[in-house]
């Protein structure tokens, strides 16, 4: 009788164990806190306090009660979602967006998944911001490529264009760019755009992710895709997640070059289907409610004011104001020193036990002395008085 071994070879390099994504290990963490207690504050995942407009709602339950619109099977998106996307993203850069430029997917991380592995191989290089989304990073790794970085300072929230040039080279093929950024809320300026152009000057694909696009607070976030002319081909990301408040619904598009309509949607006709077509009917709704966007910003740009504010006094923190984006950053270096902590992940989980309030790490996003808050809790200022209380004890 022959025996099933216990264990697999894995044939993928990657230490999945050093690669978790600590937002959701802190996210856990809260939870298994409210088991026990009832205080406990989440700052962690941008996943809106708010649920959808009641009308986006609708859109879905009657999708759902409509048999030949819940089966509906479009790999590349519906018909209908694409044709509204490809006039939302004409008005929004003006320049004509045709729909068949528009491929939907269940949010923006498959797609970038995907379009990694259309556009690197094992001896490739992936350029990406420092700090960093850890979904462009993964990716990266899972194509295979190497991964270099050029740098936002946190200090100024500005482009380090030296770092930028330095760093891309006849291996460079990707060059993701991320305004209004996660983890920082950095916006980019046309002129920092333009010189990302400049400096890749058609020697890589640059993917823009704009999924924060519709929540800035000092102003627009410029895109890449509104420039007059650009040197390098330009792939935009956006989804519903974030501004429509349809987190865990996973709607995203890709508004990409043609040579890439008919690769991205063969890939999804093997590895996905369809996206599910009852929250697409509800992204039809929401982007006919743009006041909704409006005023959840409003919301966390006084979040983000309050934040300033609490922490102006505070020594050995600095808090790093964001001009857009679902996040603010604190820079706890410092405090980290004098208290002889490790690691982010320690003072994340200090706070957890000491005060009840989940953050993120900022080794997640390449700033190890950091922790991210998400303005996403309808305790949101009690959370910053509790980290307020605690850096200043």
């Amino acid at each position: 009788m022959t025996t099933c071994p216990s264990t697999l070879p894995l044939r993928c390099p990657i230490d999945f164990s050093s690669e978790k994504f600590l937002m959701f290990v802190l996210d856990k963490m809260a939870y298994e806190y409210e088991k026990t207690h009832d205080d406990v504050i989440r700052l962690t995942l941008g996943k809106s306090e708010l649920p959808p407009h009641p009308e986006i709602i609708e859109a879905m339950v009657e999708a759902s009660r409509t048999f030949a619109k819940s089966t509906l099977v479009f790999p590349a998106g519906l018909p209908q979602l694409r044709e509204r996307l490809a006039a939302h993203e004409s008005e929004r850069h003006g320049k004509p967006v045709r729909p068949d430029n528009v491929i939907v997917s269940v949010g923006t991380s498959t797609m970038f998944r995907n379009l990694f592995a259309l556009l690197t191989r094992a001896d490739d290089e992936v350029l990406l911001p420092l700090p960093y989304y850890p979904l462009y990073r993964f990716s990266a790794m899972l194509a295979g490529a190497t991964v270099r970085y050029y740098r936002i300072d946190p200090d100024t929230m500005r482009l380090d264009v030296k770092s930028l040039r330095s760093q891309i080279n006849e291996r460079t093929r990707v060059v993701v760019v991320n305004s209004p950024g996660n983890p920082l809320g950095n916006v980019l300026t046309k002129e920092e755009l333009l010189e990302i152009d400049r400096a890749v000057d058609g020697r890589a694909a640059i993917i823009s992710d704009e999924i924060y696009a519709n929540a800035c607070f000092d102003g627009d976030a410029p895109s890449l895709a509104a420039l007059p002319e650009t040197r390098s081909p330009v792939i935009v990301t956006n989804a519903f997640s974030k501004g429509y408040r349809m987190y865990a619904r996973r709607v995203g598009y890709a508004v990409v070059p043609d040579s890439l309509i008919e690769p991205l949607t063969v890939i999804q006709h093997h590895t996905l289907l369809t996206t599910d077509p009852i929250p697409q009917f509800g992204a039809l709704a929401a982007l006919a409610r743009p006041q909704d966007v409006a005023e959840l910003t409003a919301s966390y740009r006084a979040r983000r004011d309050y934040t300033v504010r609490k922490f102006a006094e505070v020594a050995d923190v600095t808090a790093l104001p964001a001009q857009g984006s679902f996040y603010f950053t604190l820079d706890c270096a410092a405090f980290m020193r004098r208290h002889k902590l490790a690691s982010s992940l320690d003072l994340a989980s200090e706070i957890m036990q000491s005060k009840h309030v989940a953050t993120v790490p900022g080794s997640d996003f390449g700033l190890p002395q950091t922790l991210r808050l998400s303005y996403t809790s309808a305790r949101y200022e009690e959370g910053i008085d509790r980290l307020v209380s605690f850096f200043s004890a």
